[in-house]
């Protein structure tokens, strides 16, 4: 016997499935009876199959419930919603997500503090400050960086080409970048004290940020330098501890010789000198009376020279010219600048008379009138010179100068009736303080002796009307007042405020035609 299946629609009823052993019935009896006996144990009653009944043969309602339950489903199920409970979790910690760094999980980095990071070449290019000049050269402030043209104890000044016209010439600038690895302000402390920029005072433990002050004060001070018309570098630009700036020299990028290093030479090289002593003269008075400001550190290393012109530089110490040291330094600096141009051949003025000179409120601050005016002291120096006694005097009287106590306020003079002897005496000008005092009370004395010469010989008569005069001036006067008048003088006063009282009431307006206009007018603002 065959089995044959029927075609699908759509197909021929003449394709038939050829017989297939596994899909045929056992022809042959024995073939039956081993088929049906494998069968047997698929339909063979199992010793459980009246399990599900009870000793009265009905069924077990308890265990038939619980043979349908799947198998370990002791399990009980949470009393709370814990999915609930998660989305609290997850609603809670994004708050804080912002604050995880995911990028240095992924790339696998160390983001803890590293030396590495304020490692410096040249004891001033760290990492920031590199930063930095990326920065100025993406905004176009300078275009090059070229190598370092000096190198100090507290910055480095590179040299740098800017092109702000494609086609136009290149512009030389300097940049300066403070020192902010082993810069020590141990040194600096009597700067600071006293300088209204540093209020709180030197924080010593934080150098950066001290270093930041100290470059915005030497841009603020180059800024107001320049405005007076002094000659100094140009600042262009302030960014934390990097200052841009003029470059001082010529179009190809060499700076203007120091002071010390200015090669001075010829006929006229003392001449030359004598010039230039006379010209930073003016330029320290100018500092003093335009600029309110004293360099501090001027000398010989802190001045350029080129073609007989002096310019400033390293201001980041001046201070203001009230600053509680202002005339100690003013003093110091007048003292290395004299030094050095003595050491030139310069016949230079006495210390005492070139201090008087800058801090003298009364005269010219501008040119031709200043170096005028220093020739005047000169020529009033050699009146009174006599040769080798009165250089040894110079010199003593200098000594004596740069060792004296000089007072800021009145309230600083430590021996007041000394000095206040000293100026009856009329040796008022010789107090190191004068220009703090009134110029009566100097030349008070001076004129009092003057008058006492010019009296003849009859002092007598003379003396007596000073007594007379001495005692009329501390005479009690008539006292002032209405109720101490007299009868007379007050009836007179009255009869003249009547008259005066009539006089005005003729001129005035009457009431009716002053309250017409003023309605008038009410009206026509309405």
């Amino acid at each position: 016997m065959e089995v044959v299946v029927s075609p699908p629609p759509g197909e021929s009823a003449d394709h038939e499935i050829s017989p297939n052993p596994s899909t045929s019935l056992p022809t042959t009896s024995h073939e039956v009876e081993q088929d049906d006996s494998d069968l047997d144990s698929v339909f063979e009653e199992d010793d459980d199959a009246n399990d599900g009944l009870g000793p009265d043969g009905e069924p077990d309602i308890a265990r038939n419930y619980n043979r349908q339950r799947p198998l370990h489903s002791n399990q009980q199920k949470p009393a709370a919603n814990t999915f609930a409970s998660v989305d609290d979790q997850i609603a809670t910690l994004s708050k804080h997500a912002a604050k995880i760094r995911l990028d240095d999980v992924k790339d696998g980095q160390d983001r803890d503090k590293d030396k590495a990071d304020r490692a410096t070449s040249e004891q001033v290019l760290d990492q920031r400050t590199r930063m930095i000049l990326y920065q100025m050269i993406n905004r176009d402030v300078v275009s090059e960086i070229n190598g370092a043209i000096s190198t100090g104890k507290e910055a480095n000044v590179y040299g740098a080409v800017a092109y702000p016209d494609i086609h136009g010439p290149p512009i030389q600038r300097a940049i300066k970048v403070y020192k902010t690895a082993i810069l020590s302000f141990k040194d600096r402390e009597r700067y600071i004290t006293g300088e209204h920029r540093f209020k709180s005072g030197s924080d010593k433990g934080n150098n950066r940020k001290m270093v930041k002050l100290w470059a915005e004060k030497e841009f603020r001070n180059l800024r107001r330098i320049h405005s007076a018309a002094i000659p100094c570098p140009e600042p262009i630009q302030l960014k934390l501890h990097v200052l841009v700036m003029d470059f001082l020299g010529d179009g190809r990028g060499y700076a203007y010789p120091r002071l010390r290093d200015a090669n001075i030479g010829g006929e006229d090289a003392d001449q030359l000198w004598r010039q230039l002593y006379v010209q930073l003269l003016g330029i320290m008075r100018r500092l003093y009376q335009v600029c309110k400001l004293v360099h501090a550190d001027l000398s010989e290393y802190n001045i350029l020279y080129n073609d007989r012109q002096l310019y400033i530089i390293d201001v980041s110490q001046s201070v203001e010219h009230d600053h509680p040291r202002s005339l100690e330094f003013l003093r110091m600096d007048i003292k290395n600048t004299g030094d050095f141009f003595r050491r030139q051949g310069v016949d230079t003025l006495p210390d005492r008379i070139v201090f008087d000179f800058i801090i003298a409120a009364k005269g010219v601050v501008e040119e031709p009138g200043l170096s005028e005016e220093i020739e005047q002291l000169y020529a009033a120096r050699s009146s009174s010179t006599n040769d080798e006694q009165t250089a040894a005097e110079r010199e003593v009287d200098n000594e004596v100068f740069r060792n004296q106590y000089i007072p800021q306020t009145l309230e600083q003079v430590y021996d007041i009736e000394k000095d206040a002897q000293a100026i009856g005496e009329g040796e008022g000008d010789k107090l190191v303080y004068r220009n703090l005092l009134a110029d009566q009370v100097v030349s008070k004395a001076a004129a009092e002796d003057q008058a006492s010469d010019d009296e003849s010989d009859d002092g007598a008569s003379l003396s007596s009307d000073d007594e007379s005069d001495g005692e009329g001036k501390f005479e009690k006067g008539a006292p002032r007042g209405k109720r101490f008048e007299d009868k007379d003088e007050k009836k007179q006063r009255k009869h003249a405020v009547k008259e005066a009282k009539a006089e005005k009431r003729k001129e005035k307006m009457p009431k009716h035609i002053k309250k017409r206009l003023v309605a008038t007018t009410s009206r026509r603002n309405r």
